[in-house]
């Protein structure tokens, strides 16, 4: 019994590794830097997987020391997830001792930001839904109730760890990153730092690996022009209940249908491209016919400049006709900017 729970506990994917940092450990000028480096990841990915940025941001700062650990260093590790055996993970592998008598593999990233998404499957691994599945019945504002449903999921054996989180968040005033969402990530870099009310240190007092591009996360509704790496969720991901891919830079629809291997004509038809227009690079496609009814929390949305109820559609997950219907939109009576689009019945 005794080697079997050794066993496991070697191979567990458990995010939680050795000792977390302290509250006391972390420097101010360093995490605030790290916040600014990682925001736009963490709201990405709590509109994409519906963990609250606030508690991803924390648990990154926590777990990797603001950066600092040597797991994140080295590995691009920043929530110390383990490799857990060949089944699960095949790519390089980073070592380092849990403790004096145990060596751990741990998963090495080539972007510290595809460890954030890492994160995310783990929680939401339908082989862990008795464990972690509760969580994402509350609500994404509510960092308090995650934070302590972490902890009595047993993310962490620290019996501070939610109190921890709990307070970096409020120190840092994480809690402004969950009342974000997807469309903010197309402002440039900085421009989102009056928002969270937080300024880079000054260059000297932070010393790290050298600067490289982030990775940035395209707002679905708009068209990349720049030239900033991306990258593009390349799986099957779900949306509003329905599984979808997200078109890659220099994709056609038509090679997305090849890699989803689905018919060309399947895709226009639950896509409504027969009627108007194309996909643009980092928006949704659905592999499946959409719902006719929205069953996220958002009641309505506010056409911004270029938008078009297609595109709206295509966001929420619902059915273009379903929309033109409740709403009381003919195709020659085109939405303008600025109208508000209802989501759902009242």
């Amino acid at each position: 019994m005794k080697s079997l729970a050794f066993f496991l506990c070697l191979f567990s994917l458990a995010s939680s590794w050795a000792k977390p940092f302290s509250i006391e450990d972390l420097d101010p000028a360093k995490t605030q830097a790290y916040i600014l480096q990682f925001q736009h990841i963490a709201i990405a990915e709590m509109d994409r997987a519906g963990i609250p940025a606030s508690i991803k941001m924390a648990q990154g700062i926590l777990e990797s020391g603001s950066g600092a650990s040597q797991l994140a260093i080295q590995a691009n590790n920043h929530f110390g997830i383990k490799c857990g055996g060949k089944k699960h993970w095949d790519g390089p592998s980073f070592y380092l001792w849990d403790d004096e008598t145990v060596k751990s593999c741990f998963r090495v990233y080539d972007q510290a930001e595809k460890s954030y998404i890492a994160h995310s499957e783990f929680l939401r691994n339908p082989k862990k839904a008795w464990r972690y599945g509760f969580l994402f019945d509350l609500d994404k504002t509510d960092y308090k109730a995650w934070a302590k449903g972490l902890q009595k999921a047993g993310y962490a054996t620290a019996k501070t760890y939610s109190k921890n989180l709990i307070s970096i968040i409020e120190r840092y005033e994480l809690y402004r990153l969950d009342h974000l969402s997807f469309q903010d990530l197309q402002l440039a870099p900085g421009e989102l730092d009056s928002i969270f009310n937080l300024q880079p240190p000054p260059k000297d007092s932070v010393k790290g690996p050298e600067e490289r591009l982030a990775i940035r996360i395209p707002d679905p509704f708009g068209e990349i022009k720049d030239t900033v790496e991306l990258e593009l969720p390349k799986g099957i991901i779900e949306v509003n209940g329905r599984k979808a891919m997200v078109l890659q830079v220099g994709e056609s629809l038509h090679e997305l249908a090849q890699r989803a291997d689905i018919k060309l004509k399947k895709l226009e038809r639950y896509n409504d491209f027969a009627e108007q227009g194309r996909p643009r690079a980092g928006q949704y496609v659905f592999l499946q016919r959409k719902k006719k009814r929205y069953k996220g929390e958002q009641h309505f949305h506010i056409l911004r400049k270029g938008q078009d109820l297609r595109a709206v559609s295509q966001y929420y997950g619902i059915r273009l006709k379903s929309l033109e219907k409740l709403n009381k939109i003919y195709r020659k009576t085109l939405p303008q900017t600025g109208n508000k689009i209802r989501l759902k019945k009242e």
